[in-house]
């Protein structure tokens, strides 16, 4: 038996190289010395074994056979319990020993997992890429351009990501690297994360067109039950509508009143446009989006009352005409609060449908005793309005006498 030890590591493996030469010793005398002797048909000769240390990782040095398939089950053994330090460690190691062995896409791929496992994003996305590579033109790259995607995701790297999730949808070269274009559930999940990628890369209008074609695609094949159970589904209609929201809380209510009628007009219509989509996705009844959602249009109406009730008003107003003002502007906002407090109830009674014991329930629970409360103190405010006199209205002043054209005028004093 040789044993074959790396020469500048020896001082770390004495014991190793010792029992090694007792055993090269031992053959030796049992074949006579030197001379040459009949194979003995009992013996079996062992393949050379190299020993190394490898001190990658936490630094300190650990001895390691060079064998693949020893390092192979190593490795996994580490992945499987979640150690993913050490079995980023050991498939590195492969990767070093074995350049050019025939499983390069797995351990880069798996060694892009830990890396992801680590919160090494910037890395792993550098694995999942070369991954996609050794793969290239089987289904296997597919599943590592989406995880590429992902890592630029979680470095809040929004236009790498939506540049990887276009290529998928759309450029043929792409689709040769990952064994074709995708399949019905990949493509739809594709839209729905490259509108998400847009909107937070700020580009909204090109965010809705995605989310756009994830509907229509969603339409066009809702019989099959997969596509009408995808949550991408029902998170692109969540995130498109959240595009019409934000533009609808961005608009106040200014003076002066012309153009408080246009923003009210704008304001209206985007309330509208938002409140369909959310109901859209509701009515899919996908846990969380659509709870996410009945949530979202309570909220909606929410945001209408404040932003109503936050609208500029003429400096010169006394105490008592506010009071007035802000009675007959609850005229409207109690329609809207009350509108929100059957959302919110509805939305809780959805949760315990859908067995949904989480936020949600307490979300919308907060939301409907916030519209309790504001309920209850406008109609204090009326109560108390009622109870007040009205102040007298003040007196004209004395009109200055004029002067009648005909007359003529005194004469100046001297």
């Amino acid at each position: 038996m040789q044993v074959r030890l790396s020469s500048h590591n020896l001082g770390n493996c004495r014991p190793l190289l010792l029992a090694a030469a007792l055993a090269v010793l031992s053959a030796t005398a049992a074949c006579g010395g030197g001379q040459v002797q009949r194979r003995d048909p009992r013996i079996v000769e062992l393949e050379a074994i190299e020993m190394k240390v490898d001190r990658s990782g936490d630094g300190k040095a650990k001895v390691y056979v060079k064998d693949q398939g020893a390092l192979n089950d190593e490795a996994m053994a580490a992945f499987k319990a979640k150690n993913w330090a050490e079995a980023l460690r050991l498939f590195d190691l492969l990767i070093k020993e074995y350049p050019d062995q025939v499983g390069r896409y797995a351990i880069e791929f798996n060694a892009g997992l830990c890396l992801t496992r680590l919160e090494r994003h910037a890395d792993a996305a550098k694995r999942f890429a070369l991954a996609r590579h050794y793969s290239a033109g089987t289904r296997n790259a597919r599943d590592a351009i989406f995880l590429e995607a992902e890592a630029h995701e979680a470095l809040g790297q929004w236009p790498q990501a939506a540049a990887l999730y276009r290529a998928m949808l759309e450029d043929p070269e792409i689709h040769k690297e990952i064994g074709g274009k995708l399949g019905l559930l990949d493509e739809l999940e594709a839209w729905a994360r490259l509108g998400i990628a847009l909107r937070k890369a700020g580009d909204p209008t090109r965010a809705d067109k995605a989310f756009k074609s994830a509907e229509r695609l969603y339409e066009d094949n809702r019989e099959a039950p997969l596509v009408a159970d995808s949550e991408w589904v029902a998170r692109a209609m969540f995130e498109r509508a959240e595009i019409f929201y934000e533009l609808f809380a961005s608009i106040r209510f200014r003076l002066p009143v012309e153009r408080m009628k246009r923003e009210l007009e704008d304001k209206s219509n985007l309330f509208l446009k938002a409140e369909g989509i959310y109901y859209r996705c509701v009515r899919l009844q996908n846990r969380p989006w659509s709870l996410a959602a009945g949530l979202a249009i309570g909220n909606l109406y929410s945001r209408l009352i404040t932003d109503i009730e936050g609208a500029e008003v003429p400096n010169d107003l006394d105490e008592y005409t506010m009071e007035v003002y802000r009675d007959e502007l609850w005229n409207h906002n109690e329609k809207l609060a009350k509108r929100a407090l059957i959302i919110y109830q509805k939305n809780m009674e959805l949760a315990e449908r859908l067995g949904d014991k989480g936020d949600w329930v307490e979300k919308s629970y907060q939301g409907l005793k916030r519209m309790e409360g504001l309920i209850e103190v406008n109609s204090a405010r009326r109560v108390r309005l009622l109870k007040t006199p009205a102040p007298p209205l003040p007196l004209p002043s004395p009109a200055t006498p004029v002067a009648d054209p005909g007359q003529a005028a005194p004469p100046s004093a001297p």
